[in-house]
């Protein structure tokens, strides 16, 4: 049995929705709960210090990504969870990775780009299948 297109563009989304929200509460989880290798929240703060960047804004990421990739993951509101990790991946493409040119090998921000590209999919096109709780379209 084939897959018409409509139906198609919603698995693809779903995929999509559910391996940003992975990402994005594993990134967050090392951030906030010190999981997986990570930091914990008061050694994020202070590697994001080194930047500039004040500490507000790294409590404000840290939390936006967990946060932000349950609502994905869970498609509670997904595009909201978009919306919240956009602004994270933005700064840390512009405050970051920039100017470690493109490459991912040389900490670039070739990675940071694709998952702006598939939050901003997901904010245009919704959360696919399987989500909880929408938006009203």
């Amino acid at each position: 049995m084939m897959m018409n297109t409509a139906t198609r563009t919603q698995w693809a989304l779903t995929l999509l929705r559910i391996t940003m929200g992975v990402v994005f509460i594993a990134h967050g989880s090392q951030k906030v709960l010190g999981l997986f290798g990570g930091p914990g929240l008061s050694g994020f703060v202070s590697w994001i210090g080194g930047y500039g960047i004040p500490s507000y804004l790294a409590y404000l990421a840290a939390f936006a990504e967990l946060i932000g990739g349950a609502l994905l993951l869970l498609g509670i509101y997904a595009e909201l969870g978009a919306l919240m990790v956009i602004p994270v991946m933005a700064g840390a493409l512009i405050l970051i990775h920039k100017s470690q040119g493109f490459f991912i090998q040389n900490n670039g921000f070739e990675y940071v780009l694709c998952l702006l590209v598939i939050l901003f999919s997901i904010i245009l096109a919704g959360p696919g299948y399987l989500a909880l709780i929408r938006f009203r379209r």
